[in-house]
């Protein structure tokens, strides 16, 4: 049996102080990545119609071992954690992805001169009716399915104030407040709602929204023949990710390090002096 010296169980301690700190720098690299693949879906969606650019939220976490209160004379710093009891504070401090924040910012206007499409001037949502209920949409590429029924590009019901909207044979014609013209009289009329806290909204995806307590827009905005392009910056995304591939890159060069002093340590215990 090995037994070591006095000396040697410090720096083995050390080791055991080093390692505490490689996890930290794990879940800094984990965020990264998390927020690497966020920004390059929102590249993806660059010319998705009505997509809004997605930023991922995090939050700190301040990891506990569990250890009692130091004693009096100690010079290790205690806090008190969230739950539990006090305990010594290792400068393990962890990042945790928390949620995603959509910007709702308005895309740029694109002419489509399309009958049925649409896009929203200023806030504001069309509401759609899907198998799995309402949801809520900036995309307003709409058109008549084979009973005439207005739907969205995934043929789902485009909402009007009186239900799905359905139209009779004829001409059609779509006015800035909405409303839908056949053969000079009104048809119906699009569904725009707009939400107190837009920060509660849920994406779903296909370009989609839940949300609580929508209000309708008594006399919304549209630009006929138009459609709303996504709302992301190619160059600014390439730039945010070029910067957070180079804070990657650092992490890396952090675990090397540590790699680097563990094995010295272990190699300085080893040898005989």
């Amino acid at each position: 049996m090995l037994l070591l010296p006095r000396w040697a169980t410090l720096n083995l301690k050390g080791a055991k102080r080093m390692n505490r700190g490689i996890y930290p720098i794990l879940s800094a690299s984990l965020a990264q990545e998390h927020r690497i693949q966020v920004l390059t879906n929102n590249m993806a969606n660059l010319r998705t119609t009505g997509f809004k650019r997605v930023e991922p939220v995090f939050e700190a976490i301040l990891g506990s071992r569990g250890l009692p209160v130091i004693a009096a004379g100690q010079t290790e710093a205690a806090f008190q954690p969230v739950a539990g009891q006090s305990s010594w504070a290792p400068e393990r401090f962890f990042v945790s992805p928390r949620d995603l924040a959509t910007d709702f910012k308005s895309g740029t206007l694109r002419e489509t001169k399309s009958q049925f499409d649409m896009a929203i001037k200023g806030d504001g949502f069309f509401e759609i009716k899907t198998a799995k209920g309402l949801v809520y949409t900036r995309n307003g590429m709409f058109h008549l399915d084979d009973q005439r029924r207005l739907v969205t590009e995934h043929g789902d019901f485009v909402m009007g104030g009186k239900g799905v909207i359905k139209l009779a044979s004829g001409t059609a014609h779509v006015d800035s407040d909405g409303k839908i013209q056949m053969n000079g009289a009104v048809a119906g009329q699009v569904k725009v709602v707009e939400f107190p806290n837009t920060k509660a909204l849920q994406q779903t995806g296909e370009g989609y929204f839940l949300g609580q307590n929508p209000k309708t827009v008594k006399e919304p905005s549209i630009a006929p023949g138009h459609l709303e392009e996504s709302n992301v910056n190619a160059f600014g995304e390439m730039v945010k990710v070029i910067e957070l591939m180079r804070t990657y890159e650092s992490g890396q060069k952090a675990f090397q390090a540590f790699d680097r002093l563990n094995e010295v340590l272990i190699q300085d215990v080893g040898r005989v002096a």
